[in-house]
């Protein structure tokens, strides 16, 4: 017969055990944790940025699933502020963080990223090594690639996305590009002048607010068959207003105001209310820079990667804004497209 001292002693020593193997494993997982290689990924903008920073991670996470390291975020969210002092403080505030968690890969996503916090910390020698990603402008601005960067480059489907507009408007001859001014779109307006191009491009145009924006499109669209845009995600709502306007606001301006096709270069191109448009995989660009940064945890070297652009473009059409032009799509075309809004 067991007693009720003797029933307390077992529950005693059997919670006992259970704490001393809960605590033998939490010990485990803190050393698997410290033993686990460390990778910190520094986004030039903000965390939930849709079809952007949020396929990026999507694709460095598949990229780095099963590898024996640990994965640390930090977003700059230069895109939503983009005042030279917040991008100054956004860089620092990456390299207290690097400097803290101490990891042996740093992935950094598109170009402020590069010009706020990689260009100037990866010029110290030793680890951690550098993967970039998502990077427009030429890489030897920030002085990459080096022993201890690589990395992977961004160039817009530019004449891709033409092509597909000719494929639904095939008299199209003559286009008006425009984009906001950053350090993202700067450099795609100089890649899209040394392209020859299927159409002739009547004007480049970078307004800075919207009433500039609205008088560029005063002053072209009835000189130009279409409007190409890339990124109007910085276009502020007036010189005394600096809050920025809503891409597809300003894609609905265009669409309401003015008759006439759309093509988009950017991410969320057909989402923002452009007719089409063939945008670089985010997700690809991830992937590609989380395979570099799983090489280089497994032993190799920047200098093993070659620096060079991703090639699977997202093909995006918008049926409503193809039926408010009276356009008849393929169905070939529609089947074959990566983003379709109805």
């Amino acid at each position: 017969m067991i007693t009720h001292s003797a029933h307390s002693l077992r529950l005693y020593l059997c919670l006992l055990t259970a704490l001393l193997l809960a605590a033998w494993a939490a010990t485990c997982s803190d050393a698997s944790a410290a033993a686990a290689q460390r990778v910190l990924v520094v986004h030039s903008y903000h965390e939930d940025q849709k079809e952007h920073v949020v396929e990026m991670t999507r694709g460095i996470e598949e990229a780095l699933a099963g590898a024996d390291c640990v994965i640390r975020y930090f977003h700059m969210d230069t895109k939503r502020h983009n005042t030279e002092q917040w991008k100054r403080t956004a860089g620092e505030q990456a390299r207290l963080l690097a400097d803290e968690y101490r990891p042996q890969v740093i992935i950094t996503m598109d170009d402020n990223a590069q010009m706020y916090f990689a260009k100037d910390y990866a010029k110290a020698s030793g680890p951690p090594y550098f993967v970039f990603g998502g990077v427009n402008a030429d890489p030897q601005l920030y002085g990459f690639p080096t022993d201890k960067v690589t990395g992977v480059l961004e160039r817009p489907n530019i004449t891709e996305s033409i092509e597909l507009l000719l494929k639904i408007k095939p008299a199209i001859k003559t286009l008006l590009i425009v984009a906001d001014k950053s350090e993202t779109t700067d450099p795609f307006v100089a890649y899209c002048k040394t392209l020859k191009l299927p159409v002739t491009v009547k004007a480049y145009a970078q307004p800075l607010t919207f009433d500039a924006l609205q008088a560029v499109l005063a002053q072209y669209h009835d000189q130009v068959d279409a409007i190409g845009l890339y990124i109007v995600r910085a276009v502020a709502r007036s010189t005394t207003d600096p809050t920025k306007v809503p891409e597809q606001e300003i894609v609905a301006h265009i669409n309401e105001r003015y008759k006439i096709p759309t093509v988009g270069f950017f991410d969320t191109a057909a989402e923002a209310g452009t007719l089409c448009g063939v945008s670089v995989s985010m997700r690809e660009q991830g992937f590609a820079a989380g395979l570099i940064a799983r090489g280089i945890l497994d032993g190799k070297k920047p200098t093993d990667f070659t620096v060079k652009p991703t090639d699977r473009g997202r093909i995006q059409l918008n049926l409503r804004t193809a039926e408010r032009l009276g356009v008849q799509l393929p169905y070939s075309m529609i089947q074959r497209a990566d983003v379709v809004i109805r």
